[in-house]
């Protein structure tokens, strides 16, 4: 999937061992105050130790995230991706999905059928003038799936007036995902949490929207070497192959047609 740094060698110097200790020292740091430096510092150093347990493939994501909780929050997750890729994850990923937005809009306008009709209420959002900025994105990134034939409501698993235990019974039944809790009695898009779940596990809460969760779920995928859910492979290969211009070369026929129709917008 493009990582330039898919499984680097340690830093000089550096031993398993020397880097377990400070892997570590990273177990009480998340848990102090004013310790965001050192965190961010540890982290940069233990990179190539953490790469290592990924491809080694032996651990789940529960069982990462216990070894390794300070990556689980958005400002490690988007260091971690660009120390992977060497691009930044969510300016990229919120510059160009802005950048498309009137372009997908025409184009899905255009689609005919019942997409289309699906698509009528998603084209709104993203033409409303006055719509909210994340939820034009959270429009765009569901149009997306449904111009490429997946179902959108697969990208973000919503919820409401339901309680955690049942949440999470459902959540078990799918491989990873976004979820997001709508308040008890507020408006459609206003949500108690929003977070990422793999393995049945929620590895990330308490995410700002949906919008910054679907660029953060692409930086959880990089960062754990996970292969992309089934249900939303055109959707994942169009924000990577596209969207973020990792690894363009080749194409599924879905994906290069739209490709094809945005550069001749």
């Amino acid at each position: 999937m493009a990582e330039v740094n898919f499984c680097p060698s340690h830093p000089v110097g550096e031993t398993d061992d020397s880097l377990e200790t400070i892997r570590v020292e990273l177990l009480n740091d998340v848990t102090r105050r004013n310790s965001v430096s050192d965190v961010k510092q540890k982290m940069s150093r233990t990179f190539s130790y953490r790469r290592k347990e990924v491809v080694q493939g032996s651990l789940s994501a529960g069982e990462f995230k216990a070894r390794w909780p300070a990556l689980f929050q958005i400002s490690e997750i988007n260091a971690e991706f660009q120390r992977i890729t060497t691009l930044q994850l969510e300016t990229t990923f919120m510059a160009e999905l802005d950048n498309l937005a009137p372009q997908l809009a025409s184009i899905f306008q255009k689609k005919g059928g019942i997409c289309g009709q699906k698509l009528v209420q998603h084209v709104q959002i993203i033409q409303e003038a006055t719509s909210d900025v994340e939820d034009r994105r959270v429009a765009v990134l569901k149009g997306l799936c449904l111009y490429l034939g997946e179902d959108d409501e697969s990208l973000i698993r919503e919820y409401m007036d339901i309680d955690g235990n049942s949440i999470l019974s459902d959540l078990q039944m799918y491989a990873m995902g976004i979820y997001a809790i709508n308040k008890e009695g507020g408006r459609n898009g206003h949500y108690d949490d929003v977070g990422i779940f793999v393995e049945g596990v929620i590895i990330m809460d308490n995410i700002r929207s949906p919008a910054q969760a679907c660029a953060a779920m692409l930086g959880v995928i990089y960062a754990l070497n996970l292969a992309y859910p089934k249900d939303l492979r055109r959707y994942y290969e169009f924000i990577q192959k596209v969207l973020m211009k990792l690894d363009g070369e080749k194409l599924s026929p879905k994906v290069l047609g739209l490709k094809n129709k945005l550069g001749g917008q």
